[in-house]
């Protein structure tokens, strides 16, 4: 993904190769520093209602359009990822969510943004608000977890597989 980035953010000069620490990075000689890139952190989150169903949404963007996805989205630069998480999810869904617990962090390559991306997910045990599709969400609802459409994201469902077996990491 190296090959998409020709020039130096911080002062526009071409960017070469050089290796540092066993691997080919991109280097600006101008600025006599390396340029690195680093995955996207988003954040997601797992809400259960009382029946014990699953709450997803249903992208109205690519990438995915019109498949099926945990509420979640990017970290901004002034958040946190439980902020980001919280944020999202009430702009997803007009829940609000409190009571995290870290499930996983996945890694996942993408191919519509040209990097990677770190999903952070956290479950929230309570919620309160109006279920509602908002922002970048068509629709918004719960699923029984034997009932699940598919979801577009691989990552998704191993966080949610992860959850279900309890396989989450300790903190």
């Amino acid at each position: 993904m190296q090959d998409d980035i020709e020039f130096c953010p911080y002062c526009g000069n071409k960017l070469s190769l050089k290796s540092n620490e066993g691997r080919n990075r991109l280097y600006c000689e101008k600025e006599k520093r390396f340029v690195y890139q680093n995955p996207i952190p988003a954040a997601t989150g797992l809400i259960f209602d009382k029946e014990g169903e699953i709450l997803l949404v249903l992208r109205g963007k690519d990438p995915s359009k019109n498949q099926w996805c945990l509420p979640g989205g990017f970290v901004e630069t002034d958040e946190t990822p439980i902020q980001a998480a919280k944020r999202e999810l009430l702009e997803e869904t007009g829940i609000y969510v409190s009571s995290p617990t870290l499930i996983d962090i996945n890694f996942q390559r993408s191919i519509f943004y040209k990097t990677s991306i770190l999903i952070i997910g956290y479950h929230f045990a309570e919620y309160s608000g109006t279920l509602a599709a908002g922002d970048d969400a068509e629709d918004a609802r719960f699923f029984a977890l034997d009932k699940l459409p598919t979801l577009a994201f691989t990552s998704h469902m191993e966080l949610i597989e992860k959850f279900i077996h309890k396989k989450i990491p300790a903190s």
